[in-house]
């Protein structure tokens, strides 16, 4: 009967949709047909350390093994603590499982063969970032990345890749700035065996990076996130601004907002620590908070559009002035109190930003790989956050912009310096 039982649990389990437990109590009406007194025999497998008894007491849904489960001897004090098994969702474990080669009917998937083996659904597998490259450079593929993402075909396409989360992982040296992935093995499963071939291929070779913290809280805790992304506090912060503008009868300061699904995609960090990779990011920075800057507000706030310039016979005329020249000098006309130096700061980081634009965009250079360039990447993408945060809080100044509600996440500020 012992044998019964152990390879019933571990059939259920393999066969069901998504490697999920069998009530013991279901068990034990058959069991007891045999005349022999179950709770006695499923208590000797948890002993044996050949079945798990899964109360929800380590995670609130029995019926999915989300952590790996506690050794064969704490799980007997629970089964103890309980009074026995009845109530449990009875689980193989990897010891059984391993024996009966279970992950051989997926040979071809390695992490769906990972979760017939008995490991957990929510332990997560951890990848470099330009395993990524794929899905963002295809235009057949909807992709998002922050401190999370997502990967769907679009629909009309042969393709089928549809992986529904994944979180950004870090190293807990905090002197390591290299971005990598982390996956859910259950998500993975999701993927087809081609695609799970492709993804074990970029496997870090190290598999103790940390998930981000913001995308553990709601997808494995049950919390909800306490803080967002710069890249989505920048975004946050130009619809902010725009609707302080429309409140205070200004024209928009931003011709076009990305909030949402008009998101670029690559915008967002790292996959790749180069050179080029930057320079695009650069790009993407200098097209959200420079080139797309509307000279109507300008014209409304009483900046000069055009300034006075020379051609080369000597001769002057009327120049249209750059977008960030103007957003400067309303900045600087507009404050009042800057004990902390921001309008400066403001000034310095998007002139940075426009100087690296337009020195990629005139000047042939090496593509290089360097781990730095995720540490400058932060350093740029935080910097222009609190530019424009400087520029929205000003723009807020007015007294007509007492009616615009702030989000918590901007007002306080509750933004992630990575």
């Amino acid at each position: 009967m012992k044998e019964l039982l152990r390879e019933q649990i571990a059939k259920l389990y393999l066969e069901s949709p998504d490697f999920n437990g069998v009530a013991a109590a279901s068990l034990m009406t058959v069991a007891e047909e045999f005349c022999v007194d179950p709770e006695i025999v499923l208590t000797e497998l948890v002993a044996e350390g050949a079945v798990y008894a899964n109360f929800g007491h380590e995670m609130v849904n029995p019926h999915i093994l989300g952590f790996p489960h506690q050794s064969a001897a704490d799980n007997l004090a629970e089964v103890r603590r309980r009074g026995g098994t009845r109530s449990a969702v009875l689980y193989p474990t990897r010891a059984t499982l391993t024996a009966m080669s279970a992950g051989s009917r997926y040979s071809n998937a390695p992490y769906s063969a990972a979760l017939a083996l008995g490991h957990a659904q929510l332990e997560s597998v951890f990848f470099r970032a330009d395993v990524l490259g794929r899905y963002r450079d295809d235009p057949r593929y909807d992709y998002t990345l922050d401190i999370g993402g997502e990967i769907r075909a679009r629909e009309g396409t042969p393709l089928d890749t549809y992986l529904t989360t994944f979180s950004i992982g870090f190293d807990r040296d905090p002197d390591s700035n290299e971005i990598v992935v982390g996956v859910p093995l259950r998500y993975l499963h999701d993927l087809s065996p081609a695609e799970q071939s492709y993804w074990k291929s970029f496997e870090h070779e190290r598999q103790d990076w940390v998930l981000h913290p913001d995308w553990v809280r709601p997808h494995l805790m049950g919390e909800f996130p306490e803080r967002v992304s710069p890249y989505t506090a920048i975004l946050m912060e130009m619809s902010l601004a725009n609707e302080i503008c429309d409140a205070i009868g200004y024209p928009a300061l931003f011709r076009t907002l990305y909030e949402g699904a008009g998101r670029p995609t690559d915008y967002g960090y790292l996959i790749r620590p180069t050179r080029r990779e930057l320079s695009n990011f650069i790009e993407q920075l200098n097209k959200l908070l420079i080139d797309n800057l509307d000279q109507q507000f300008f014209r409304r706030a009483g900046i000069s559009l055009t300034e006075e310039r020379r051609d080369g016979e000597g001769n002057t005329y009327q120049g249209q002035r750059g977008t960030m020249n103007m957003l400067i000098e309303w900045v600087e006309r507009t404050v009042r109190h800057d004990p902390e130096n921001m309008v400066p700061a403001a000034a310095t980081i998007l002139k940075e930003i426009r100087r690296a634009r337009s020195d990629a965009a005139h000047t042939l250079r090496e593509n290089e790989y360097d781990l730095a360039t995720w540490t400058d990447q932060r350093r740029l993408v935080v910097e222009a956050y609190f530019a424009i945060r400087t520029v929205r809080q000003l723009l807020q100044s007015h007294p007509k912009a007492s009616s615009v509600r702030v989000p918590e996440e901007l007002d306080e500020p509750r933004v992630w310096p990575f």
